[in-house]
């Protein structure tokens, strides 16, 4: 009799801790912030065309860690909810693009994870053109100026942020790792509403 409960007692703390890893819930309050840099193209009032929900966006996801893949889910989704274009990812990072193009570099997290208690802290770095033209990117990350662009018809973004989350309750680890993906593509979803003045309806 002992023996039966003890292998219930190990079954149950087998599948409680599988519940935990493998499954998507989450019952957790969240405190979390995310210091940002937000650098455009000077606009100076004259805002572009709004994105078409059949206008094509190039999407490049670059770096490691758990929080990649999620992202890549979420930008997605959020993106098309805003009506911002269809989004077509992209593995390999190239120069120039046919269409606009999204850059997104995710840092590897500082990342505590336990089934009542989550901590993470990281930074990302996201660069969009709407003429595809990608390299500009890598000149704002150097000297961190305002973005020159001689052609009126083209709108450049480039933003960072460093996050900080505290979250408390009953999580999996799924499902944080979602939450956090869900935060970030929210950021990078606005700053781009912003571009184009898009506003909620």
């Amino acid at each position: 009799m002992k023996n039966k409960r003890l292998w219930i007692l190990v079954a149950g703390i087998v599948l409680l801790s599988a519940a935990f890893l493998l499954l998507n819930f989450r019952v957790a309050a969240s405190n979390t912030q995310a210091i940002q840099k937000i650098i455009t193209t000077e606009l100076e009032g004259n805002y572009p065309d709004p994105l078409q929900p059949n206008d094509k966006i190039s999407l490049i996801l670059g770096g490691e860690g758990p929080l990649v893949s999620p992202l890549q889910k979420a930008l997605t989704e959020q993106m098309d909810k805003a009506g911002m274009g269809e989004v077509e990812l992209v593995g390999e990072l190239k120069p120039t693009y046919p269409n606009p193009v999204l850059v997104v570099k995710v840092g590897r997290p500082s990342l505590i994870w336990t089934p009542f208690f989550g901590m993470s802290q990281f930074s990302i770095h996201a660069g969009y053109a709407s003429n595809g033209d990608s390299t500009f990117m890598e000149i704002v990350e150097e000297t961190q100026t305002s973005i020159g662009n001689p052609d009126p018809s083209v709108v450049n973004l480039y933003a960072e942020y460093e996050v900080n989350d505290r979250s408390v309750g009953l999580i999996s680890r799924l499902s944080y790792h979602q939450y956090l993906a869900d935060y970030l593509a929210q950021e990078i979803v606005n700053a781009l509403k912003n571009l184009y003045n898009i506003q909620d309806i």
